[in-house]
């Protein structure tokens, strides 16, 4: 049970992106919108280095209409290509609506145009990796999970990763970090522990 975290800089809040089309639309990577959550366009880097059974944690960036913390996790169910999860999930494909899938192929196994070209530099190493959540063993955090659980966040991180650190970037940094068992395991608890806690929020 290892994994990662990651601070998710476009996703600003949990409504608005700032690389679709306009500030309208939805954010779609990772895409709680439909179940299962999946990971497919953003930190191919990461995404290529996970396997079933692992974690991935997705962490709000900085100055946003937020508070900083985690927003989001699962575990992984499928590490498969872009064409087999076109093939196999549907609801997550690239179309003119909102939200916008994240599976970054068409039909025709070429690069989706409804990416609108804000990853086709990158296409040929998008395409490899396309990540499924488990959707019984993840979490997309409410507003008010949000807010009641930030002020906690660096505090759990330096407990986390044994540190004295000011921010939660001097801990996570750009690249993220990698989480061992027993990380991920405190993790996991924390978030959960402030669902339960904020089960009516």
């Amino acid at each position: 049970m290892t994994g990662r975290i990651y601070i998710s800089g476009a996703f600003t809040n949990l409504n608005y992106v700032r690389c679709k089309p306009n500030k309208d639309w939805l954010d779609n990577d990772p895409h709680f919108w439909k179940m299962p959550p999946t990971w497919g366009i953003c930190r191919t880097d990461y995404r290529k280095m996970l396997n079933q059974g692992d974690y991935i944690f997705f962490v709000l960036p900085a100055g946003t209409t937020l508070p900083q913390t985690i927003y989001g996790y699962f575990k992984i169910a499928e590490h498969i290509t872009h064409d087999d999860a076109y093939q196999h999930y549907p609801a997550k494909r690239m179309r003119s609506q909102n939200p916008n899938g994240n599976i970054i192929v068409d039909g025709t196994g070429n690069y989706n145009r409804f990416d609108e070209n804000v990853h086709r530099k990158k296409f040929e190493a998008i395409r490899k990796h396309y990540i499924v959540g488990d959707r019984h063993d993840m979490a997309f955090l409410k507003k008010q999970q949000i807010e009641s659980m930030a002020p906690q966040f660096l505090a759990v991180l330096n407990n986390v990763f044994v540190s004295n650190a000011s921010t939660i970037f001097q801990i996570i940094g750009r690249k993220g970090r990698v989480l061992n068992n027993l990380q991920t395991g405190k993790l996991l608890q924390w978030i959960n522990d402030g669902r339960l806690s904020n089960i009516h929020q």
